[in-house]
């Protein structure tokens, strides 16, 4: 992938608590990824396809329109995961990240993903 999707992708990683940020093809493929820590991002692709898939399914049934973000929270992290045209981004933080923080980035920067990805 070249240098573009690298380089919005690491602007990510600028945001506190961010441990990684991926594309990931529908089909659950990563198409790039870059990362902080040891987050396995391919093993976390097809899992985030599926969430996507599902939610996806959900607005559909109660016409709720497209999807924007979807947010999961755990314990020691949250996972925000938006679709991007064809392909899904996901960020993976840690549990000291700040949510909004990273929901702004996240629509901030969504356009030059996209165009990256183009």
């Amino acid at each position: 992938m070249d240098t573009a999707i690298d380089s919005v992708l690491g602007d990510f990683l600028k945001v506190k608590g961010v441990a990684a940020a991926a594309v990931i093809g529908r089909d659950g493929f990563v198409i790039q990824s870059t990362r902080h820590d040891n987050v396995d991002v391919d093993a976390l692709g097809a899992m985030v396809a599926a969430v996507v898939g599902t939610s996806e399914s959900l607005a559909k049934e109660f016409s709720l329109g497209d999807m924007d973000q979807h947010l999961t929270e755990f314990g020691k992290g949250k996972v925000i995961m938006a679709t991007a045209v064809d392909d899904i981004l996901a960020v993976f933080t840690d549990a000291s990240a700040v949510i909004g923080g990273v929901r702004y980035a996240i629509r901030k920067n969504m356009p030059n993903v996209v165009k990256a990805l183009q």
